[in-house]
């Protein structure tokens, strides 16, 4: 037996323990600290804003979003000179994804079933800088530019 029954803990001894116990909690709790500080990623509130969008597929035309603070975003197209903004939806964003749920009675939803909620785009981020956001989804490819 490592410790018997009989041994009692001396007042030193139990100070000992609990002060290694306090400074192990006091640690981890500045390391979960230090990481949310200074290295994760910026919360939502980055993407609200006016975004221009230069997508492969799209040739010299744009597709931009407006993402509002509340979480509903807008779509714009910018199709041979001519800008139109169509309500979309909710947004949210969260670690490297940004999700777009699209309205079930969205600009294209007589295209497809997007079901009694709508479409989930998924977004995958690939790199952002202050003004500037590369990402993908599907195969497609894309730059959003801070327009604000």
């Amino acid at each position: 037996m490592l410790f018997p029954d009989s041994h009692a803990w001396t007042r030193r001894q139990r100070w000992l323990i609990a002060g290694g116990v306090v400074a192990g909690l006091v640690g981890f709790a500045a390391l979960v600290y230090s990481y949310e500080r200074y290295y994760r990623g910026p919360d939502d509130s980055f993407f609200v804003g006016t975004w221009q969008g230069k997508f492969e597929c799209l040739g010299d035309n744009r597709w931009d979003y407006r993402f509002k603070p509340d979480h509903k975003y807008e779509e714009g197209a910018v199709l041979g000179g001519r800008e139109e903004w169509y309500a979309e939806g909710k947004w949210f964003a969260g670690g490297e994804f940004v999700y777009l749920r699209k309205r079930s009675d969205a600009l294209f939803a007589s295209y497809y079933d997007p079901g009694p909620y709508g479409e989930l785009e998924v977004w995958h981020i690939d790199s952002m800088t202050a003004n500037e956001v590369r990402m993908h989804h599907e195969g497609l490819h894309g730059t959003l530019k801070r327009a604000q």
